[in-house]
């Protein structure tokens, strides 16, 4: 008779916990519903999403849309052969699954610059190093005509990172769509629950760890390997016939006084904006900008009403503050 009774306990628990995950799958299908990434063959990024699925988010700020036809952020689709005047390259902050679509910036561009298009190839995790590695590879592929615009959220960089890509030895992404992660990506809830597990682990061992020894991490490289790096960049553009510009977006804070604190130091800033000059690569540092949006009309670019203010991935003032200058460059450059 017990061991029935366990068996029936057993077997309640577990139609509980299959009731229980089928409830939250169902709920995150808005809250937190983002497509899968596979590896790009085409190298123009390392991964790219899902094609032409829903997606939805809740969990910093709230967006839902449609990822176009090769698992990019854009309003439309890619046709072979298709036009593209500028090439937007980036990171999480230019898929952008915190805003609306038509809200990202290179939708906002898109609408300014009239006739010319704009196509965003922007996605999770690609840091500028990596936007570097693909920027040959994307530029054979589309070809765009004017512009490679290229996000910066840092503009210091790790030795050994300059130094691999400068010698083609930088690796790639890992898109993991085999096997049980593969499978388990396939389910929202347990994807956000991966996530904030992720997030939870990656904040205990930043409080956990000694203090940084920069001189050991090697955490900023040398201008002259600043240099070479653009000069790589510069060259490759120039092979397709297009320019450069390089727009950073610094982290920014609020001190206890409530003044805005931007994250890139003036000495870092000159050492990037003079690689970039000397290269003939045009530099926009954002840091102006938002700090006059803040202290004329008290606007931030980062941050949402369900996260942590003016902190995090760049809000739609962010995103328009950015498209607004790239216009601004484009349009003197005529």
């Amino acid at each position: 008779m017990k061991s029935k009774n366990m068996l029936v306990s057993i077997g309640r628990f577990a139609l509980s916990a299959v009731l229980a995950l089928a409830v939250l799958t169902v709920f995150c299908l808005l809250y937190y519903n983002i497509p899968v990434h596979y590896t790009c063959e085409d190298g123009a990024t390392d991964y790219s999403f899902e094609p032409n699925v829903f997606y939805s988010r809740a969990t910093e700020g709230f967006s839902m849309g449609k990822i176009n036809n090769e698992g990019y952020s854009n309003l439309y689709d890619y046709e072979e052969g298709m036009q593209v005047d500028v090439l937007l390259m980036g990171s999480s902050n230019m898929d952008a699954f915190h805003v609306d679509m038509s809200e990202l910036t290179s939708s906002r561009l898109d609408e300014m610059l009239g006739d010319e298009r704009v196509y965003n190839i922007g996605i999770t995790a690609h840091s500028f190093i990596t936007c570097t590695n693909n920027l040959e590879a994307a530029l054979e592929k589309y070809k765009p005509t004017k512009y490679v615009v290229m996000e910066a959220t840092t503009i210091t960089f790790p030795t050994a990172d300059v130094e691999n890509t400068l010698n083609g030895t930088y690796a790639e992404l890992a898109s993991h769509t085999g096997g049980i992660v593969g499978l388990l990506q396939q389910n929202q809830y347990l994807r956000l629950l991966y996530s904030q597990v992720q997030k939870f682990s990656n904040q205990n061992a930043a409080q956990e760890a000694p203090a940084a020894d920069t001189s050991a991490q090697n955490t900023v490289a040398s201008p002259e390997l600043l240099d070479a790096l653009m000069a790589k960049i510069n060259e490759t553009a120039s092979k397709a016939g297009v320019e450069v510009i390089i727009f950073c977006h610094p982290d920014t804070t609020l001190d206890r006084d409530g003044n805005l604190v931007l994250g890139n130091s003036e000495e870092d800033l000159s050492i990037f904006r003079q690689a970039c000059e000397n290269n003939g690569i045009r530099f926009l540092d954002m840091g102006d900008r938002f700090m006059q949006e803040y202290n004329e009309n008290y606007i931030l670019p980062h941050g949402f009403a369900n996260s942590s203010v003016g902190s995090g991935h760049i809000n739609k003032y962010g995103h328009q503050m950015i498209a607004e200058e790239l216009y601004k460059i484009m349009k003197e450059a005529k």
